[in-house]
């Protein structure tokens, strides 16, 4: 009996984002949080400039890892 594997479904981050199944600023937590979002396989850059998200692994790693991180306070002069 042959194993069938489980391919994710890969989406554009922009697709993602405006699906309305996002919870989050996709674009801002990949430029604040890209290496670890890669590390995860929750992201995969494809070319230059796209991004495909794994909508499973993303919404894994925003539970494991959504409360260790701050909005960057800004200084207001």
């Amino acid at each position: 009996m042959m194993k069938h594997e489980i391919h994710p479904q890969l989406t554009p981050a922009a697709e993602f984002e405006r699906s309305g199944r996002c919870p989050v600023n996709l674009r801002w937590l990949i430029f604040h949080q890209k290496d670890s979002l890669e590390e995860q396989g929750a992201i995969i850059r494809f070319g230059k400039r796209r991004w495909l998200v794994d909508e499973d692994r993303f919404i894994n790693w925003l539970r494991e890892n959504g409360s260790s991180f701050n909005t960057p306070s800004r200084n207001i002069n």
